[in-house]
């Protein structure tokens, strides 16, 4: 009796999946065929790319700080050329030092003598009498305006500095172009890991509708005294499981969505759009020859023409400052009008034209701690090419290794797709039967859920490592022997 009625507990079972999870088990074998895989071609994503190069705020900073230094380079060509400069002072003075001049003390008693000859002579006194003179150092009133061109005729640091800002120019150009291609590989990287959580939640989602409806049934049948207690609650207990995944999905999607959003600077919870296509092992082949890495990088990493750019700007502002000891040579040209008020006359104008040497000889070891300075920072700077050109060099090797085990795991997960679905199969017909439990029927339907997440779990985590390899395949040459490396 005892063996009849476990065999018609399981008949009564394998009824109730007939009734209730018929659909749900065809709906959800069809979505592990159909997940949502971005193509390459002719995807949003293009259009995604195109708009974070437009808004993204990173980008815009770095362009206009290219912007800056180009406008540093003009500023110093501008240096070559002559200046011309007004200027022009009025002034009004009171008091201040005086020279006194005695012409009283010196022209009156001539003067009185003169006068009493003539006076004796019968004639008129005709010398008047003088005032001592005071004359103030300062004009009331005085104007000096005047055109002044100046110019450079020899200026060894303006060169060395001139050489310095192009390579500085040319290294905020390629830290732009790292920027722009940190932001592809991050754009990339948020939308696969997007679609990735979308597809996992799309395969969560009709796993958890079977294991809701299955703790359903044992509930029935447990109140039927069909079954024991430990049924009902180990189907409560995988349902619980799914839906902690599916909560961990979620949250996957959510946040990678909204950093897709920050990096193309659209507003927050814009919708993300993600073509379908079918993986099939026609699709996963074809899938998988794009993504194998073939070509061989042949222009240089950003990062380290940065640093090159830098060192050579550096090497420059080394050979300006050992410029420093040498003389300058400039001219300058004046020409205007002085007075005590504006008005043009004879006299007034004037014209003066310089050459003007400048060599300081002695600066209590200013400029030998400029250079010392600028040859440590050149030290430093070659010291860290070499260290980034080796992080460069195992960055690129890991993510070709990186996207290798990748590509090996899509496979491995298509076998064991093929092999869970088969099993699925298998124990689906048995218990259509009545000839299997339904404990080993959910473990066969559970582990074919797990290959499927698997399955696209594989092929977008090789999407994401395929954008890394992208970013990081580069010409990148063998360092110099590290000499100098010591201080």
């Amino acid at each position: 009796m005892i063996k009849q009625s476990r065999t018609g507990a399981r008949n009564r079972g394998a009824f109730f999946y007939l009734l209730f999870d018929r659909r749900l088990m065809a709906a959800l074998l069809l979505m592990a065929f159909q997940v949502q895989q971005p193509s390459q071609a002719g995807t949003p994503l293009d259009d995604y790319l195109s708009q974070a190069m437009s808004n993204n705020p990173a980008l815009a900073q770095a362009s206009f700080e290219v912007e800056a230094e180009r406008q540093r380079l003009e500023n110093l060509r501008a240096r070559f050329y002559p200046s011309l400069a007004l200027q022009a002072r009025a002034s009004v003075a009171e008091g201040g030092r005086t020279i006194d001049f005695p012409a009283g003390d010196l022209l009156n008693p001539v003067y009185a003598t003169l006068n009493a000859q003539a006076v004796a002579a019968g004639q008129a006194a005709r010398f008047p009498t003088v005032e001592n003179q005071s004359i103030p150092l300062l004009r009331p009133t005085e104007q000096d305006t005047r055109l002044i061109v100046r110019g450079p005729i020899y200026e060894p640091v303006l060169d060395q500095q001139l050489q310095a800002q192009t390579q500085a120019v040319g290294a905020q150009e390629a830290a732009q172009l790292q920027v722009k291609e940190e932001l592809v590989r991050d754009l990339h990287t948020a939308y696969w890991q997007y679609a990735q959580a979308k597809a996992r939640i799309t395969i969560l989602e009709a796993s958890l509708r079977t294991l809701k409806e299955n703790e359903r049934i044992n509930t029935v049948l447990y109140k039927a005294g069909e079954t024991t207690l430990d049924a009902p609650k180990r189907a409560e207990a995988e349902t619980l499981e799914i839906q902690v995944a599916l909560r961990q999905a979620q949250t996957q999607a959510l946040l990678a969505k909204e950093y897709f959003n920050l990096l193309r600077y659209a507003p927050n919870d814009s919708a993300v759009e993600l073509p379908q296509e079918e993986l099939n092992p026609s699709a996963i082949q074809t899938l998988l020859d794009e993504l194998t890495p073939k070509t061989q990088g042949n222009t240089p990493a950003p990062a380290l023409t940065r640093l090159e750019r830098s060192l050579a700007a550096q090497r420059a502002q080394l050979d300006a400052s050992r410029a420093t000891y040498k003389p300058t040579l400039g001219y300058s040209i004046e020409g205007g009008y002085q007075g005590r008020d504006y008005n043009t006359g004879p006299n007034t104008g004037f014209a003066s034209a310089s050459v003007v040497l400048n060599w300081t000889l002695a600066d209590a070891g200013i400029r030998s701690s400029e250079v010392a300075r600028s040859q440590a920072q050149v030290r430093a700077l070659e010291a860290r090419a070499r260290q980034v050109n080796r992080q460069l060099q195992l960055a690129k090797l890991q993510a070709r290794e990186n996207l290798l085990v990748s590509l090996d795991s899509i496979q491995a997960r298509m076998a064991q797709q093929a092999a869970s679905e088969e099993s699925l199969r298998i124990n689906e017909r048995k218990r259509d039967a009545g000839e299997t439990t339904q404990v080993e029927f959910l473990s066969a339907e559970q582990s074919a859920t797990r290959a499927r997440l698997g399955l696209v779990t594989a092929v977008y985590q090789a999407r994401i490592d395929h954008a890394v390899w992208q970013y990081n395949n580069r010409n990148i040459p063998e360092p110099s022997p590290q000499e100098g490396a010591q201080p």
